[in-house]
């Protein structure tokens, strides 16, 4: 991919968009009132389109509307390529963009709640074929501090008085104006830590019996948080967004990654996302045993917010409980306006034309999130909304945050938000070197992909241009992960496996695993295991040379597919058949809007052996991804891999 200036969107001929703007350019001064007014004011407000009866045959009806008329009158209005949002955007990406944004505007206007995985039901294992499910325990009680505690009591507080603040209904106020969003009738009920569901990625499964790999000394693991505006997606290899967890095994030094299914807004308002992301890190630390600064904490869309809301909460909170903080942050589309501050006036149509959310969607999904708390909090807490409007840029709101590697494409309507939360990262980098006398070890870099849509590194359609940001994030962790030094982990482990030390919190609440019991073997650890030795003892020195090789070594370059019409169509109907929740059909192609089938799907022809590059690292295996649509080239004797520019600091621009 090149990167190249933003060529501004045109809007499709018969919008009515522009005569919109005339007439709500001026909306007065932005407040906090003044937002929720407006977005209620905007809000769906056809009660019998949400009714449970009447819903369904109201999406079907859509749909097939949609495919027999307004499919054919797009393509005959993005036909003519002065039509298109993007002049560099070919048919094919103009229908596909315009078909997710008609679907995304339902799930406001229909109150489309069910797009989740149901986490009672398991998955089968020996039906995954890229990944390993578990169950992560809780975290102790001793960690429900700071921004989780104070937003958990405020939960507790109004119970039976739940709101979502954007949502329109008649009688706001009745007793079953919002179902189960407001169950009155379990007022007592306590939230808090819980169990979470989650899966390793670590490559294809040769068979499907085969166990997670073991993970070497000093080796990088990811934490993954999925999108999907905390309304749907999930963590599980059915979903579109384990592209990322699959192609950074594939295409980064990270081969173990940690995918997290986090508690949704529709049964789980905040601060309970929050808490599972503690508990997926608390795991990992004390109970895997993995070094702090080992760990690498990414996100897309809300899973980079939550990204944010735990790297926050670590560093105000952390060390009370001997925590240190991630080694870096990988955030592409971060959510970090959940209060919509930046699309205030003429924000509202800022890239309205050229991306997959429709103007709907955000607020119905931020009220459901923080229908538990105060309305002003989204536009006032750093934790919700760091790059809110209405909070003053400070120093101290990134301060001490690891090193982070941003991707937003400039297609999409997250953009400006996400600009002004670079920027403010920036302004803590430069308070960060004042205050410590030297400059961080490895910068923040700044990807932009032109003319992409949010989120785009999960679609096969725009895999030209995630190929390119994996090959330049495999440099960029790289150089993170060989900086030891200035690692943030905190303990080391120096013997083996049975150095690792449990929290007595965890040891209390989980007896199976106390030392000296039967059932507990720190060797039988998912990560720690072998299949034929005991996990290799290791010294710092050796870390140090470990870490310090990566910086030698490539990935394995990921090649980009080019789906044809009938591939499109296909995605289409699937993304369709989702809103409608008809489960018998297999709905994981093209959207993290998808409702999400229970099997997963094994696809052993994509791929036939692994290769080594020259440096001798384990190449991944051809076809190792979503549909077979990640390839490994050989190139150049490097394993294909380009390295991009390093313009670290700052937006990567056209060569």
């Amino acid at each position: 991919m090149t990167y190249t200036a933003s060529i501004e969107g045109q809007e499709p001929m018969g919008s009515s968009k522009e005569t919109e703007k005339e007439v709500r350019e001026d909306l007065g001064e932005m407040t906090s009132e003044a937002i929720i007014a407006e977005a209620l004011a905007s809000a769906p407000r056809n009660a019998l389109l949400r009714h449970p009866l009447l819903r369904k045959p109201y999406l079907i009806a859509y749909v097939l509307f949609a495919l027999f008329f307004y499919l054919p009158y797009w393509t005959l209005l993005y036909l003519s390529p002065a039509n298109r949002p993007r002049a560099s955007w070919t048919l094919q990406r103009c229908l596909r963009v315009r078909w997710s944004r008609a679907l995304c505007a339902l799930v406001a206007r229909c109150e489309v709640d069910y797009l989740g995985r149901d986490l009672n039901l398991d998955l089968d294992p020996l039906r995954l074929s890229h990944s390993h499910p578990l169950d992560i325990p809780p975290a102790p009680p001793t960690h429900l501090v700071g921004h989780p505690a104070e937003t958990l009591a405020e939960l507790h507080r109004t119970r039976g008085a739940w709101i979502p603040k954007m949502v329109h209904r008649s009688n706001p106020d009745a007793e079953a104006a919002w179902g189960r969003w407001n169950d009155v009738g379990d007022r007592q009920k306590e939230y808090g830590f819980e169990a979470v569901k989650g899966f390793w990625f670590a490559g294809t499964k040769e068979r499907p019996t085969s166990s997670l790999p073991p993970r070497q000394p000093g080796d990088p693991v990811g934490i993954h948080f999925h999108g999907g505006g905390y309304l749907c997606g999930t963590a599980a290899e059915t979903d579109l967004t384990s592209s990322i967890a699959k192609a950074l095994v594939a295409h980064s030094p990270i081969h173990h990654i940690l995918a997290v299914d986090y508690r949704l807004a529709p049964t789980s308002p905040w601060p309970l996302p929050l808490l599972d992301a503690i508990s997926s890190y608390h795991y990992l630390v004390h109970v895997e045993g993995v070094p702090e600064g080992d760990i690498i904490l990414i996100g897309d869309s809300a899973g980079g917010h939550l990204a944010l809301a735990l790297t926050r909460w670590l560093r105000d909170s952390g060390a009370q409980l001997g925590y240190s903080g991630p080694k870096g942050l990988v955030l592409l589309s971060p959510w970090v306006d959940v209060g919509f501050t930046t699309a205030w006036g003429e924000g509202k149509y800022h890239n309205a034309s050229s991306d997959l959310i429709d103007d709907s969607f955000g607020p119905f999904a931020t009220s459901l999130l923080l229908r538990a708390l105060p309305p002003s909090l989204m536009h006032t807490s750093e934790y919700l909304s760091p790059a809110s409007l209405l909070i003053p840029s400070h120093p101290r709101t990134f301060a001490d945050f690891p090193p982070c590697y941003v991707v937003h494409g400039t297609a999409e309507r997250l953009s400006t938000s996400i600009e002004t939360f670079w920027s403010r990262l920036q302004l803590s980098r430069k308070a960060d070197e004042a205050r410590k006398g030297r400059p961080a070890s490895t910068p923040d870099k700044h990807t932009e992909g032109v003319d992409c849509v949010h989120d785009f590194m999960i679609f096969p359609w725009q895999s030209e241009e995630a190929a390119e940001v994996y090959a330049d994030m495999d440099v960029w962790l790289r150089d993170l992960l060989s900086d030891d030094a200035g690692s943030s982990g905190s303990v080391t482990p120096t013997d083996s496996a049975d150095a690792i030390t449990l929290s007595p919190e965890i040891l209390a609440m989980s007896p199976d695993l106390k030392a000296g019991s039967p059932r507990w073997d720190p060797t039988r650890s998912p990560l720690l295991s072998s299949h034929t030795v005991a996990p290799h003892p290791w010294s710092k020195r050796e870390r140090r040379a470990s870490r310090q090789s990566l910086k030698s070594l490539r990935s394995p370059s990921m090649g980009p597919t080019h789906p044809g019409v009938g591939s499109m169509m296909g995605d289409m109907r699937s993304e369709a058949w989702g809103y409608m929740n008809l489960p018998s059909l297999d709905l994981d192609l093209i959207s993290p809007l998808v409702g999400q089938v229970e099997g997963g799907e094994w696809d052993w022809g994509a791929g036939e052996g692994v290769g080594e590059n020259e440096s001798g690292e384990e190449g991944a295996r051809k076809g190792t991804g979503e549909r077979g649509w990640y390839d490994v080239h050989e190139e150049d004797g490097e394993g294909g891999h380009r390295e991009g520019e390093k313009v670290q600091g700052e937006s990567r621009k056209e060569r």
